[in-house]
């Protein structure tokens, strides 16, 4: 029974592993290494970044930086680039905070796409925001404006600029993550899938019936005894002098 129990609760463990896993963002679209947005920020703009890659195929990865070590800022975006990213039509942004400079670098598709005017237009939706997430959503806004439809010459964004405080909902309608009720679906199918387990391993050790008879237990004519003889491993034998019956000197 203490098998049974273990076994179900490891399938259930397995199974909520896999709601999370399945939940969670694997790619990574912003990169903060400037430490400037919070974790709950990067991953929805991960997710708004996400759709876009998914609709278009262009992958918008934007970076936050405070300086570019000893590569020079075109080497440093083009790296992070390849680091972050196997798709071959793309676009990356990278604000060296420190030095308030830009550099950007993009490959395949997205130059035909995402012209040198259209970076100039997102990098200035980015620097009219006060806040770096509210930046990085109005330049995906930019972005997904021009994957959809070309870049028409002009500058389009004509949006609020967003806050930490009170514009987070547009972000929040962006993700397409998994709802809330796969976790106790999954746990319920864990449970099923580790009961009919340890029900089919049990019904295994029940080949055998407990009979009354012992004779069912041997084969006939195996049993049949027809000699006996008594062999001991171990023979101990003590000597001992039989005394000799005493003489009447007097008779």
């Amino acid at each position: 029974m203490t098998k049974k129990i273990f076994a179900i609760i490891i399938a259930a463990l397995i199974c909520v592993s896999f709601v999370f896993s399945a939940s969670a963002y694997t790619q990574q679209y912003v990169i903060d290494y400037a430490d400037k947005l919070s974790q709950g920020e990067i991953e929805e703009l991960d997710l708004f970044a996400e759709k876009l890659e998914s609709a278009y195929g262009v992958t918008v990865l934007f970076c936050i930086t405070e300086g570019t070590g000893d590569v020079t800022a075109d080497e440093f975006s083009s790296g992070t680039y390849s680091d972050h990213t196997d798709n071959e039509n793309g676009i990356i942004f990278v604000n060296d905070d420190w030095n308030k400079s830009y550099s950007v670098f993009t490959s395949g598709s997205a130059e035909e796409i995402l012209t040198d005017a259209a970076v100039d237009s997102m990098i200035d939706a980015y620097d009219s925001n006060d806040s770096y997430y509210g930046g990085i959503y109005a330049c995906y806004e930019l972005a997904e404006e021009y994957l959809e439809n070309g870049y028409s010459g002009g500058y389009v964004y004509d949006g609020e600029p967003l806050n930490n405080d009170t514009d987070t909902t547009g972000a929040s309608e962006e993700k397409d993550g998994v709802s809330i009720i796969w976790l106790p679906v999954s746990l319920l199918i864990g449970l099923l899938i580790g009961f009919l387990i340890i029900n089919g391993i049990a019904s295994k050790n029940k080949s055998v019936k407990m009979q009354e008879n012992a004779t069912v237990y041997t084969r006939p004519g195996s049993m049949v005894i027809t000699g006996s003889a008594d062999n001991f491993l171990y023979n101990n034998i003590e000597r001992r002098e039989k005394p000799k019956p005493t003489e009447n000197k007097n008779n």
